[in-house]
């Protein structure tokens, strides 16, 4: 399977497959990867055929996938919700990317990620498995340097890292930021740190997933630099304490391999990412000791007149630092 950034690569230097599968649900990622499919598959004034298997029936697709004609052009189809397709369907679809049409593109969409079951597997066998989850932020740093580079511009490292530290939850987000910013530079000019500075920081402030996130990386110096900002915009000291208890409570059941029911965990898909590596940064006695530290604070703040920030500070120190 390639990696996302590879896939895209292989697609604009002309090499595209007949089938893919984009499993991950990253919905930016995924119209990402079918624009550049559809640029560089479709003959001029070709528009893709968008199907999504709540409304249209699997019948429809496997129906338009068999057609041939005397003089067919080249046809890109897109089908949402891919994991829906059951039966025989799922058998004749299954069938089909073993020997597709080589003048048809099929673009199969899965919200989930699973390649060690169901369908995912059995497609896994004969075709293209594109990972479309939420990226990592290698990945997210690769993808914004080839947007920059396709769109006519330079991206300084520098400049990236800036603007991945202030809105970096997502692709999406942050090649929005860098579209804004395009439209007010020449083709050819750099995306430098001073312009990110000046356009992007002067209306945006951290925001308490960066300081989760910085804290499971236990990044001391950025980890500080974040917690004075959130309380210099505002932001409450009882809304950083209950942030922080999220993420330690949530490192805290994965230490202790207790069961969690799937869903809303109070954590960004950036920071649950996070997770697993951080398990190898923070003892569980540390974990423990951290979340005593928490609500210990949060009691000290409801309860005595000691400034917040210096509290909110001491704090974020000593978790960075450990109990040692």
């Amino acid at each position: 399977m390639p990696p996302f950034n590879d896939a895209i690569q292989l697609v604009t230097a002309g090499t595209i497959a007949p089938v893919y599968l984009l499993a991950g649900g990253d919905g930016y990622l995924e119209d990402f990867f079918i624009g550049e499919v559809a640029r560089h598959f479709l003959p001029p004034g070709s528009r893709k055929q968008v199907f999504a298997l709540d409304d249209d029936r699997a019948e429809q697709v496997l129906a338009e996938l068999n057609a041939y004609g005397l003089f067919q052009d080249r046809q890109l189809l897109v089908v949402h919700q891919i994991q829906r397709i059951k039966g025989t369907a799922r058998d004749e679809l299954i069938a089909y990317t073993g020997n597709p049409n080589p003048d048809k593109c099929l673009l199969l969409v899965m919200e989930e990620y699973q390649p060690t079951k169901g369908l995912q597997k059995s497609l896994a066998k004969s075709i293209s498995v594109i990972d479309t989850r939420p990226p990592f932020p290698n990945t997210l740093r690769s993808l914004a340097n080839y947007y920059a580079k396709q769109k006519g511009f330079i991206l300084r490292s520098d400049a990236l890292e800036l603007l991945i530290d202030l809105i970096g939850d997502s692709a999406g987000h942050v090649m929005s930021e860098l579209d804004k910013l395009f439209t007010q530079m020449e083709k050819g000019e750099a995306v430098t740190r001073e312009l990110v500075e000046v356009q992007v920081c002067s209306d945006k402030s951290f925001q308490l997933w960066h300081l989760q996130e910085s804290l499971a990386r236990r990044e001391t110096d950025r980890s500080l630099r974040i917690c004075l900002s959130l309380l210099e915009y505002g932001t409450l000291p009882a809304r950083i304490i209950g942030s922080l208890s999220t993420l330690f409570c949530q490192l805290l059941f994965i230490q202790t391999d207790t069961n969690m029911e799937r869903g809303y965990t109070g954590l960004n898909k950036l920071v649950t990412t996070q997770l697993r590596p951080m398990r190898g940064l923070y003892t569980l006695d540390e974990t423990t000791w951290i979340l005593r530290k928490l609500q210990a604070t949060d009691l000290s703040l409801k309860s005595t007149s000691v400034a917040a920030d210096q509290m909110l500070i001491a704090l974020v120190a000593g978790v960075c630092r450990g109990i040692g």
